[in-house]
Formats: C-alpha cells, structure tokens, sequence
C-alpha cells in the first residue's frame, strides 16, 4: 500500500515537471512567435463587451461595429504614439549632436576648474593633474565624438528594423479585426472541440484568465501612476522643463525591470554634477531613491493584492519569471499563479490545500 502511494507520488509529480517544461516552452518560444496574434486576441477580448453593448443599444451588424470601433481605437493609437515618437527621436537627436558642443563649452571647463581647485589646495599634485589633464581631454573628446557616431548609427539600425516591425504590425492589426469580428464563433470552435468536464475546465480558465491579466493591468496602471506622479512632481521642484512629459516617458520606462528609472535620472545626475550643476543632481539622487524604494515597496503589495497573492510569493514569481523568462515571465508567471490558485480554490483542480483561516 506504502509503494503503492509512493508510485502515485512519483507519477504526480513528472505530470507536474512536464505541466511546467510545456507551459515554460510556450511562454519562452511559441507566444513571442505568435505574438501579433496574441495581441490581436487581447485586443478582441478588450472591446468585447463595448462591442456587446453597442450592438444591443443600435441593432447594427457586429462585424460593422467592430470595424468602427478597432478603426477609432487605432487611429487614435497611432496619433498618441506618433507625438511621443516624434517628441523623443528629436529629443535624442539634438543630445546626440549636441554632445561634442556640451563638453567643449561646458564640461570640460567644469573639469578643468576642478583640477585648478585641486591643485591649488595640494600643490605638491598639480604635476600629475596637468599631465592626467593633458592626456585625458584628447580622449574623451575623441571618444564623445565616437560615441555620438555610434549612437546615430544605432538609430540608423534601429530604422532599417521599420519593415520587419510593419509586418508584424499589420499581421498584428489584421488578426484584431478577425478575432473581433469572429469572436464568439472562434470561442465557440474552441470550446465545442472539448466535451463534458474539460469543456467546463477550459471555460473557468478563459474566464478566470481575463480576469487576472484585466486585474495586474489595473495593478500596474496604478504603479505607472504612482511614479509619474512623483516624477512629475519631483522635475517640478528641481525645476526641469517638461516635468509633465518627461514623467511619463520615464513612467513608463520604469515598468522595464533590466532598464527603471535608474537608466535614465542617473545619467542624468552624473552629467549634472560634471556640468557644475549640483542642484539638479542631488534632486535626481533624492528623486531615484524615493522613486526606487516607493516602487519595491509598493509593486508586490498593490500587485499581489489586485491578483489575490501574499506580496512575498508576487515577489518571488516575479523575480523568477523575469529570470528565466526576462520581461514576458515578470507578468505572465504571477498571472499563471493566480489561474492556478482560483482553480485550486473552485475545486476545479487540486494542487493544495488551503488552512480555512487564511
């Protein structure tokens, strides 16, 4: 009998590892090769009940709804993506040409005044700073102006990746209009090849499903709101121009958890400083580390109390599925948890048990 359970045990847990090795392999390979679709399908999802409510309110066909709707919503996209874009790349391209002209004028008359103030306080030094100095101009000068070449060659690149981008946009664009359109006839095909309790199993996922990821885009709005809230503020006070649309590019750049805030405000700071300006780059210390320590404080609990997880297990999913999986398995390995935790809890499947008082 003892063999017997153990043999369960064993069987129990590889059906368990390779639950895990397949869901690993979709989300790392098949999801981003399939992602225009993917986005397309969420798409859908999102304008369901509008499209739903819209048709009961007008008795118009479905399928024209959905076309003015979708024809709205990405018109108004490309409009908004359009400004920022057009407003970033000129933002870059006059710091980037700009470089050589910022060092010449006013870093490397800060530098200098430095060493002068150096060497007059220790004289017994000035030697090796007017032969560090003498040596080190030429050089960053030299490599400014690589730098800056670099940079635009990047941006060059970057422009030649246009044409793949737009395919997957359109494929992106077209599956939307498609699954729209066919919502409940592709829902229909799906579930109807299922009988009985799968058909039933399938259903409480798709439901359960959309619900998660609607309630960590909820989760995440509000973080989002939360830093361009203080950053706003904070380039206010410091007195930087634009606060208002420098916070939100820098907002939305913190979500990325390899870049943060911190690739851009300490850059910043450290090009501050060298320029003479140590206002703006103690407030940008100050702001990073208030922005820093509200965002991890924060991120587990409004996350983990929007998808019904204790903050320290949102953490540890996160960590891991950024690590394994980098930007997709930070959001997708909570979400996943959370399905698995709301089916666990309908009795739909059992993976553990629950203590009553928690």
């Amino acid at each position: 009998m003892k063999l017997e359970k153990q043999k369960a045990f064993i069987i129990h847990v590889i059906f368990i590892i390779m639950i895990l090795g397949l869901g690993y392999i979709g989300i790392k390979y098949v999801v981003p090769l399939l992602m225009p679709f993917v986005i397309g399908m969420i798409i859908a999802v999102c304008f369901r009940r509008l499209i739903d409510l819209v048709q009961s309110k007008t008795k118009i066909r479905r399928s024209i709804i959905s076309i003015v709707i979708l024809l709205i919503f990405y018109i108004a996209l490309g409009y908004l993506i359009f400004i920022i874009g057009f407003k970033i790349v000129n933002f870059i391209g006059d710091l980037v040409s700009n470089i050589p002209t910022l060092y010449e004028n006013t870093i490397r008359p800060a530098i200098e005044t430095l060493a002068n103030n150096i060497s007059k306080q220790f004289p017994d030094v000035k030697v090796y700073i007017d032969d560090f100095m003498n040596d080190f101009n030429p050089k960053v000068f030299s490599y400014i102006s690589k730098a800056s070449s670099s940079i635009l060659a990047e941006l060059a690149n970057l422009a030649g990746m246009v044409p793949t981008l737009l395919i997957k946009l359109i494929f992106t664009i077209v599956s939307s209009f498609f699954f729209t359109i066919d919502y409940y006839r592709i829902t229909r095909f799906i579930t109807f090849q299922f009988k009985g309790e799968r058909r039933d199993v399938l259903l409480k996922i798709k439901d359960n499903g959309i619900g998660t990821i609607g309630k960590f885009i909820r989760a995440y709005s509000a973080i989002i709101s939360i830093t361009f809230v203080e950053l706003s503020l904070g380039f206010w006070i410091i007195g930087i121009p634009n606060p208002i649309f420098f916070g939100l590019l820098i907002a939305v750049v913190d979500i990325m958890p390899i870049l943060g805030t911190g690739a851009i405000i300490l850059p910043w700071a450290i090009i501050s400083f060298i320029i003479g300006n140590t206002k703006v780059g103690i407030g940008m210390l100050i702001l990073y580390v208030v922005i820093t320590a509200v965002r991890q404080t924060l991120e587990p609990r409004i996350v983990g109390q929007q998808i019904g997880l204790h903050p320290i297990v949102t953490l540890i999913l996160m960590y891991v599925g950024a690590q394994l999986m980098g930007v997709l398995g930070l959001f997708s390995l909570p979400i996943i948890a959370t399905l698995l935790l709301k089916l666990n809890e309908e009795g739909t499947i059992r993976l553990f048990k629950k203590p009553k008082d928690l």
